[in-house]
């Protein structure tokens, strides 16, 4: 099961840069496999990141505290990489928490690993900034879609493509992520996104 996981892992990374055998190795050798059950926090608000994950099963969230008030800001679902990006690569408290909503599957890498990594391969840095590149586009696209269009389009949407994971993620998280009440999610969860 580990070893389809690393596979699925490896195309993920390939998918956003193409990485060699050799690099691969150099990769693999550093990832840490590690199981969460539900409801653990990853990563407190104030703590420095030290890990980059790399899900292969299970839901985890990224969230807020402000003025006394939890704020969802994303959902991270297999296959991807997620962990407070700014206080990993700035190695300073992160503003941010993380959480598992289910129980997860997860290769780690630690952020002295990455950087033995990229000394050791310039493709490495590559796939970093590339990884990088595709976060960041993904939270923009992300900011523009939730000022350009209803709680309930982007609902819909995270319906047709992550439907049996979104049903796992307490209501209360995904109207926060969504900006608007949990009654108004209900109401749209009963009036909208037939197929």
């Amino acid at each position: 099961m580990k070893n389809n996981n690393l596979i699925q892992i490896r195309g993920f990374i390939n998918s956003i840069a193409p990485i060699t055998d050799q690099d691969w190795h150099l990769f693999e050798k550093r990832l840490i496999y590690k199981e969460f059950s539900k409801n653990e926090i990853l990563l407190n608000a104030g703590d420095i990141e030290q890990y980059i994950y790399f899900m292969t099963e299970g839901i985890t969230r990224i969230f807020q505290h402000k003025n006394d008030t939890e704020y969802t800001l994303r959902f991270n679902f297999p296959i991807s990489a997620f962990n407070s990006y700014v206080s990993f690569i700035s190695q300073t408290p992160s503003l941010i928490s993380v959480e598992t909503l289910t129980n997860i599957k997860v290769f780690r890498m630690s952020y002295q690993n990455i950087q033995s990594l990229y000394d050791e391969s310039k493709n490495a840095e590559r796939v970093g900034r590339k990884m990088i590149e595709l976060i960041y586009m993904q939270r923009e696209m992300k900011e523009l879609q939730l000022h350009s269009r209803t709680a309930e389009d982007y609902y819909c949407d995270l319906l047709r493509t992550n439907k049996e994971l979104i049903q796992q993620i307490p209501q209360k998280y995904l109207a926060s992520y969504l900006g608007i009440t949990p009654e108004s999610l209900s109401r749209i969860r009963k009036n909208s996104c037939r197929t």
